[in-house]
């Protein structure tokens, strides 16, 4: 029971994390709208951009796969 209660402390804590990822993520885009420019100049680079899409996607990554962990059968 307590593994089953620390994976959904790690499904929601994922969830939080991957959400407000995606919110600053959209106030960067919102601020490169308004003054004209590249979201390469306000992240700092085209590589860092670039580490912004992967957390994005690793965040995603571990949300699916938590999830997963919670519906799991613990028969195994």
């Amino acid at each position: 029971m307590k593994k089953r209660k620390l994976l959904i402390a790690v499904f929601i804590l994922s969830i939080l994390s991957l959400l407000i990822s995606i919110k600053l993520f959209w106030n960067t885009a919102i601020f490169v709208d308004e003054y004209n420019l590249s979201p390469a100049i306000v992240n700092g680079g085209d590589f860092w951009l670039s580490m912004d899409w992967v957390r994005l996607f690793l965040l995603l990554i571990l949300c699916i796969l938590s999830g997963i962990g919670i519906f799991r059968s613990d028969k195994e």
